[in-house]
């Protein structure tokens, strides 16, 4: 599997929500790999060539990142320099949707550019990545543009995603930090942070934890809050900051803040980290903890 990721420096409309719902979700994973399969990835339209970037953002300038009508957005952001670049129309695949507040070091978008352009160099990866940073830092950065297969989507392709949530864990809140973090004054024990990760561990219904979705205008069917985590832990960075790490196939809409705000009760000695499996079986928003902060929350990294 490749990941894109890089360590930063700063602590911490779209195809597809990677914390909001997702539509690639289902009852196991043979199906969830048979609905990936069958999806047939459009190629590009003919005369075009297929781009993709990886870039970072800070969520507390946008209004998340699909395109909404009548706010800023990232996707409507990047969009309209793309198209004020190459002079056509063009229509973005991103790996996760983030909702407003939330940032991404990992994200990943994919588009169809003119063949002839980027062959000029007016729409080379290079020149289209040096245009959004001139106009979008620091709010937005492009941290690497290349040419992809023609089969290549962002959303479709990917194969899991990680989000990292910062806690400062101090009696006094840290004003630098304060942007990409959630500050709890409370004494945490890591250990009970570590057990109730336990549970989430494989295949789950994460009703408990998602925000119920709406259903389906054609079926009438609600979407289906199965999903497979693959890795959910902590980690002590020092100076009373704390990390939680998780990685998924796709996550429903709020799902990892609810489970960070779960997990925080535990910390506090508020519920027992034995909870959690009870929890996720209940299946039932109203017994989990409260929802986390946007601003601690970072979609790190996109695994192809």
């Amino acid at each position: 599997m490749n990941v894109i990721s890089t360590d930063p420096l700063w602590s911490v409309g779209s195809r597809l929500d990677a914390d909001s719902p997702a539509e690639d979700g289902s009852g196991c994973d043979s199906e969830l790999h048979a609905e990936r399969a069958a999806i047939d990835i459009p190629a590009p339209a003919a005369g075009f060539t297929r781009l993709r970037m990886t870039i970072a953002y800070d969520g507390s300038k946008f209004r998340g990142m699909a395109e909404n009508e009548g706010v800023i957005t990232v996707a409507g952001t990047i969009r309209a320099e793309l198209e004020r670049c190459v002079e056509h129309p063009i229509v973005l695949s991103v790996a996760g949707r983030t909702d407003a507040g939330v940032h991404a070091w990992g994200q990943v978008i994919s588009f169809d550019v003119d063949t002839d352009l980027v062959g000029s160099g007016k729409g080379s990866p290079a020149r289209l990545a040096r245009a959004i940073n001139q106009q979008s830092v620091p709010a937005i950065v492009v941290r690497d543009a290349e040419l992809a297969a023609a089969d290549f989507d962002a959303r479709f392709s990917a194969v899991t995603r990680s989000y990292r949530y910062t806690i400062v864990n101090r009696p006094v809140p840290d004003p630098f930090l304060a942007a990409t973090s959630w500050w709890v004054p409370q004494d945490l024990d890591l250990h009970s942070l570590q057990l109730g990760c336990d549970a989430l561990y494989g295949l789950h219904n994460f009703s408990s934890f998602c925000r119920r979705p709406k259903p389906n205008p054609v079926t009438g069917f609600e979407p289906s809050l199965m999903r497979r985590v693959h890795d959910a832990s902590w980690h002590e960075v020092g100076d009373g900051i704390l990390r939680f790490d998780i990685t998924a196939s796709s996550y429903c809409h709020q799902m990892v803040r609810s489970i960070v705000g779960t997990l925080i009760e535990m910390g506090r000695g508020t519920r027992r980290p034995g909870e959690m499996a009870g929890i996720i079986r209940a299946q039932d928003r109203s017994v989990a903890g409260g929802v986390a902060p946007p601003q601690g929350l970072c979609l790190w990294e996109v695994g192809y």
